[in-house]
Parts: C-alpha cells; structure tokens; sequence
C-alpha cells in the first residue's frame, strides 16, 4: 500500500481527513501532531505525500523545510480557509496542491486519487514484462515492500527478514515466479525509476542520487555512467536526441 502522512492539531480536521480517506483506497496513512514525528518516520520510510492540516504559519514553516529534503513528496495543505499571512510567495510555490473551501473533500479524493495512480514508485509490472496477478501473495507483499521502503533498503536481506523466509528460499522464489533474478529485476526497475525522475519530475543529478538511496552523487554518477555510457548531466541531451531520432 501506499503510504501517506496527515499532519494535523485539531481533531475536528482530522476526522473529516480520514472520512475523506475512506473513499481513496489502497493508502496507508499515518496521522502525527509534532514535525519531529514526521522527521523520524521519513529517516526510514518513503512517502506519497504529506498533508498539512493546520493553522499555524510556524509549524508550517518548519514542515516545508522539508521539501528541498524531500522533492519526490507531494505536499498538500488541507484546511477550511487560508490564512495569507501565514505564507510568503516562495511558499506557496513548495504545495502541490491548497485545498480549501466548501468543495475541498471532494477535491482531496480526486487529488489523492489522481496521486496513487500515477506514483513514480510503482512497479511497471506490463513493462517489466511481469504478471502481477500470478504472483503469490508472499512475492506481492514483496513487491509491496519495494514500493515503499527506500531502495538502499530493498536487498535480498532485509525483504527476506521482512517476509521471515531464508535468503536462498527468497531469491529461488523470486525467480520462478517472476523470470528474472532478484538482482537483474532491481536494475530493470532502477533503470525505470530513472527514466521517470529525469523526464518526468525533471529533478536534478543530486537529488536523483538522494531518492535513489545512494549516500554520494559521486557513486550514483559511477553506476547511470557505468550502465548508460554517459553521466547523468547528459539524461536531458540524450533524451532530446532519441526524441529527434523518432
């Protein structure tokens, strides 16, 4: 499932949050009321989106610190009204989406909505050339793991403690079901979730390095070379010369 955070500090905004949430499936949400829980979660878990919903220009400040951290997040403010004053231009600029006034549930379902579908996180199973449907519900949950963990995290160790099979067991599973190596499918995958932060969200060599889980750009512009022939400085002229190809 996909994972959500709802940060909030009145009760009465948080039930109608999670009224609206019944109507968009497959989310796992976390509610928190201190900045410093939403900072612990993020060390070890990757996220859809965050909520804000709150009236207070301070603690709104302090959780859009993360968003140069955290640029793959989609942030959203969710409330009744909004206070002008409780933002600058720049600010504003770092929402995704301000929801507010009386449509505001309904436009939250069809943002959260529109969100889960289109997640740069999901595996592209018909591109990758996987039936998803044929999967045991032990390699789905595997796959639900990958989705949501950081990909630093997504070894054949830690998913094989996290399903309480062995190592061997795990990658000998993995593939019979799936056709692939555990290794071979992760490069497949790496490879897809590159394509997507260049061309699609249009973010930059470092911040790519940092989604990706890899602790210097330096590494992560050894292994895009390595792989590709070129650095990833070069994804956008590459990317403009297929387009003149075609």
């Amino acid at each position: 499932m996909l994972k959500g955070i709802i940060y909030y500090t009145e009760e009465k905004i948080k039930n109608e949050v999670d009224r609206v949430l019944e109507q968009v499936p497959g989310l796992d949400i976390h509610f928190y009321t201190k900045a410093d829980q939403v900072y612990q979660y993020l060390r070890s878990k990757t996220s859809l989106f965050i909520l804000i919903a709150v009236d207070d220009a301070e603690a709104i400040k302090e959780l859009l610190h993360l968003y140069n951290r955290y640029p793959q997040i989609y942030f959203v403010y969710y409330y009744h009204t909004l206070n002008i004053d409780n933002f600058q231009q720049s600010e504003f600029n770092n929402f995704s989406h301000i929801v507010i006034g009386e449509n505001r549930k309904q436009s939250l379902i069809e943002i959260l909505a529109g969100l889960t579908k289109n997640y740069w996180k999901k595996i592209p199973y018909n591109e990758i050339e996987i039936k998803y449907d044929l999967l045991s519900p032990r390699l789905k949950k595997a796959m639900g793991y990958i989705e949501t963990h950081d990909l630093k995290d997504c070894s054949i160790a830690k998913i094989s403690k996290f399903l309480h099979i062995s190592q061997g067991y795990f990658s000998q599973e993995f593939k019979r079901e799936t056709g692939f190596t555990f290794r071979n499918f992760m490069q497949r995958l790496l490879a897809y979730y590159e394509m997507i932060i260049f061309d699609r969200l249009d973010l930059s060599a470092k911040t790519a390095s940092q989604i990706l889980g890899y602790s210097e750009l330096s590494s992560f512009s050894r292994s895009f070379k390595k792989r590709k022939g070129y650095p990833p400085s070069l994804q956008k002229y590459h990317k403009y010369a297929e387009l003149d190809k075609g």
